[in-house]
């Protein structure tokens, strides 16, 4: 089953955010280098973004996600973890 987004977790909207890998040059990377970047934004139900009660991560990676799907699996993830205290320097406890 599709799982709708923002998904809500432990009173939280969980909004994955996934954007293609930019390269400084067009020819300046190799092919399995291409892919995609995570960030997730948390905030409290019905936030602006932008606002006190909203907060974008970005997950830290060396290597991109191959697959969209994967990509947006993760980011998901990654906000649930945050959200649960996983994350050294993460925190929503003042949202």
């Amino acid at each position: 089953m599709a799982e709708l987004y923002p998904a809500i977790y432990k009173d939280f909207e969980v909004h994955p955010l996934v954007f293609s890998r930019e390269f400084n040059k067009f020819d300046g990377h190799k092919k399995h280098a291409e892919g995609y970047d995570v960030a997730v934004r948390v905030c409290r139900p019905g936030a602006i973004s932008g606002s006190k009660a909203s907060r974008v991560f970005r997950l830290s990676r060396q290597l991109t996600f191959s697959d969209f799907g994967v990509a947006k699996r993760s980011a998901s993830r990654y906000g649930e973890d945050i959200i649960d205290g996983k994350i050294e320097g993460a925190t929503v406890a003042d949202l």
